[in-house]
């Protein structure tokens, strides 16, 4: 069997950043890693910033792979091409039930080719229950978790730290705390064990269809976010851009997207804003997207118009000092 592990997370907590760190950990020992990355409307852009360091990298785009993308999940965990050295990564949207989506991943007879998932929960040292109406959401999402990994620790006290690591244990005492070198070689481990294991006792994913349609509409009416998704404009000043994204109402949980910047010649910036700081973070890649420059914001009752209009006044308002 082929080694499944999950990724889970609340916006912005940094699980992408950890799987693009791990990759090269796992390469180095040996792995074989194939990403598959949940995320809202467009997967593409976080996709792109993790296709160097793996076998290959699929984008799920759309709802939760837990219940509106759980099809075409399993359809690509079926289709993927798997040899002895595989480990498949799955990255969860910010906002799924992961709960759900383990008992999905453990039930369902199209994983038959996966062990049983670990599920890796990212948790943010910064802001962990700090998401007013969100905290539950949360908080939820570690109750299946088999690791944790602790992020955004900067400019945290050890006080802090210590608070965040002992609330999570306490929700999960059987979680283990781990960093990015020894969770690489806890799955190193697992990859030389999981073709030996023995084949797992599933049932009928008619079965597991029928006894999750309650718990898909809990989670579907629980959250209520939103994504929204417009093109940008090729050359984009860096200046007009940070300040397009510190404009965006406080909904905005995090945007991210892809452009090139006036000045980049061959190379492509993705961006990546959080909502409740205004944190920027921008990094630049050599290589050709295989998608146009884009715009991606997620939060709840979040206004297309709104923000797409917002942005085109920025961009009428600075023509004139351009020329």
């Amino acid at each position: 069997m082929t080694p499944l592990i999950v990724f889970v997370g609340f916006l912005g907590s940094g699980k992408t950043t950890f799987l693009r760190e791990l990759l090269p950990n796992l390469s180095a020992a040996g792995v074989e890693p194939q990403v598959i990355l949940n995320d809202y409307q467009n997967a593409g852009v976080d996709s792109f910033t993790l296709q160097e360091h793996a076998e290959s990298v699929i984008p799920i785009s759309g709802s939760c792979v837990c219940c509106g993308s759980r099809e075409e999940m399993f359809d690509t965990l079926a289709a993927a091409e798997l040899n002895p050295k595989t480990v498949m990564l799955m990255e969860a949207n910010g906002t799924a039930d992961a709960a759900q989506l383990i008992d999905l991943l453990t039930c369902d007879l199209r994983a038959v080719r996966y062990t049983l998932p670990w599920q890796l929960s990212v948790i943010d040292a910064k802001r962990w229950q700090r998401r007013d109406e969100h905290n539950k959401l949360e908080a939820h999402q570690l109750i299946t978790a088999t690791h944790f990994y602790l992020s955004h620790t900067e400019k945290q006290d050890s006080k802090r730290v210590s608070e965040v690591m002992a609330s999570a244990s306490h929700l999960n005492p059987k979680a283990r705390w781990v960093s990015r070198k020894t969770f690489a070689s806890e799955v190193a481990q697992l990859s030389t064990e999981a073709p030996n294991l023995p084949p797992r006792a599933l049932r009928s994913s008619d079965d597991h269809d029928h006894d999750h349609d309650h718990d898909h509409g809990d989670h579907v009416t629980t959250h209520h976010f939103a994504s929204i998704e417009f093109s940008l404009p090729d050359g984009l000043e860096k200046s007009l851009l940070e300040t397009f994204l510190r404009s965006l109402p406080v909904g905005v949980i995090r945007a991210k997207g892809l452009v090139r910047l006036a000045g980049q010649e061959g190379e492509y910036t993705v961006f990546d804003y959080l909502g409740e700081d205004q944190n920027i973070n921008l990094r630049s890649y050599a290589a050709r997207p295989h998608l146009a420059p884009l715009f991606l914001a997620i939060g709840p009752h979040l206004s297309q118009q709104d923000i797409q209009n917002s942005f085109t006044n920025l961009l009428q308002n600075a023509l004139p000092s351009a020329q």
